[in-house]
């Protein structure tokens, strides 16, 4: 996640959908931590310091708003990206297969291929993105869903709503043939199944 008050944003960080780049293309627009050991000054002349990062990368955007208090989370723009269900999956897989520091790297060895990654999520570890933009009542706290398929133009519609000029870097790219191309017919109806509050929500299919 990433809140700035110089340009009153609030990113929240969906993981495997763009968030690396999206954090690293926005962080020039928010205070910076190194800022804040370089230039201990500014307690002297009564300056706080905003740290733009002050919770889990990961934390949800219901949880930020309990953390902050609604009033507060909701004068800031706030935005998340999501991705079709299928393709997130896939990208889940191969970073935590290619990933050493991954905590669940050595899970990820162990299953053998993707077949058994996607029966293994589908029934010990289950993670819905709605759970990040709504609340379990089903309201929307975020002000914007971006969409990983057509992210360039919907970082430019962020961009131009928080007034910044900023490039998207590519960081975290783990995968090298189309999402489709993972799925037996078996896996494929596993996550349609396991994964339908996302999909109905968001009005995605396997494509």
């Amino acid at each position: 996640m990433l809140i700035s008050r110089r340009h009153r944003f609030i990113f929240v960080h969906i993981y495997k959908n763009a968030g690396t780049s999206i954090t690293q293309a926005l962080r020039p627009f928010a205070t910076t931590k190194w800022q804040c050991r370089t230039n201990m000054v500014l307690k002297k002349i009564k300056l706080s310091y905003h740290d733009p990062e002050p919770y889990a990368v990961h934390i949800s955007g219901p949880e930020l708003m309990s953390r902050m208090g609604k009033d507060a989370f909701k004068s800031y723009f706030s935005f998340a990206i999501v991705r079709n269900p299928w393709d997130w999956q896939v990208s889940l897989y191969t970073f935590m297969l290619k990933s050493r520091r991954h905590r669940q790297h050595e899970l990820a060895k162990s299953f053998g291929g993707f077949d058994q990654y996607i029966r293994w999520r589908c029934t010990h570890e289950v993670r819905y993105q709605k759970d990040f933009v709504f609340t379990p009542d089903g309201e929307q706290v975020v002000d914007f869903i971006g969409r990983f398929e057509r992210l360039a133009d919907d970082f430019h519609l962020i961009c131009s709503r928080i007034g910044v000029s900023a490039s998207l870097p590519k960081e975290n790219v783990s995968r090298v043939k189309p999402y489709q191309e993972y799925y037996s017919e078996e896996t494929k109806e596993l996550v349609r199944r396991t994964f339908e509050p996302d999909i109905s929500l968001f009005k995605y299919d396997f494509e």
